[in-house]
């Protein structure tokens, strides 16, 4: 039987330090891809914009330093987003598949011709 996973919000601090690191590398590469609408289907829209203004302004910096600054500046907003989405976590952290997995799944399970 494999570990006990989590939602974001079961998760303790320091894993939840380790979970919005790892997501928001993957959240500046889907923003710089353009590539938004399965991450932009949440109820709460406010925290995306947040973050989307802080990556537009590091767009011409590396993917790490861009992605450290939307930590240092979004940090609430990640959190707000990753407790919405359908995500689960091993206890120290690590997301249960790696986001470009996650999106890859949601991505096939959209009806053709929408």
């Amino acid at each position: 039987m494999g570990e006990k996973l989590y939602s974001f919000d079961e998760l303790n601090d320091q894993a939840q330090v380790t979970s919005i690191k790892d997501f928001s590398r993957f959240y500046v590469k889907c923003y710089r891809g353009n590539n938004m609408e399965l991450l932009s289907q949440v109820s709460d829209q406010s925290m995306l914009w947040q973050i989307n203004e802080e990556a537009y302004r590091n767009k011409y910096e590396a993917l790490e330093h861009a992605a450290k600054d939307t930590i240092t500046y979004c940090n609430h907003s990640y959190k707000k987003l990753l407790s919405q989405l359908d995500m689960k976590y091993l206890a120290n952290g690590s997301s249960e598949c790696p986001w470009e997995e996650w999106y890859d799944k949601k991505y096939q399970s959209i009806p053709d011709g929408i």
